[in-house]
């Protein structure tokens, strides 16, 4: 829903552009290497989705849409709260709610399902999709494998 009400432009997706758009401040950080990102929110303030600088730009996009999943999630919270997204095999593992929530959120904002459907029949392979959706290919293969063999 997010993506059509924001997002009207051709692949890729770019979330950082949605973000801006629901008023959301959007900040390169010099960020830890263990830290891909981190949403903040204070009382009486807008939120803020602070990118590890050091990152590639596709995976500054992914962390946007996390954090994007985390806003979306929490958006009725007027509080004060702060999500930080650490990277390492605990963070891959999967099992914390609120990480799975904000990862298939940014899957699907970032790679929606008709858009690989479609790219999918026209005969393009996970290396030219992950180049079309400015994801990794570990990404788009993640997706495929979410999209064609349901848990």
């Amino acid at each position: 829903m997010l993506l059509r009400e924001a997002w009207g432009a051709p692949l890729p997706v770019d979330p950082i552009s949605i973000a801006r758009a629901a008023g959301i401040r959007v900040l390169d950080a010099p960020l830890d290497d263990d830290t891909a990102g981190a949403l903040v929110k204070e009382p009486g303030q807008d939120p803020t989705i602070l990118l590890n600088q050091n990152d590639s730009p596709n995976r500054k996009r992914f962390t946007c849409a996390h954090e994007l999943g985390h806003y979306r999630r929490r958006s009725a919270d007027e509080t004060e709260y702060t999500t930080v997204d650490l990277r390492g095999s605990l963070a891959a593992a999967g099992t914390d709610p609120e990480e799975i929530y904000a990862n298939e959120f940014a899957a699907s904002l970032l790679m929606p399902e008709d858009a690989v459907r479609r790219l999918l029949e026209e005969g393009l392979g996970d290396l030219e999709l992950a180049i079309r959706f400015g994801v990794s290919r570990e990404a788009i293969e993640y997706r495929l494998k979410n999209l064609f063999i349901p848990s």
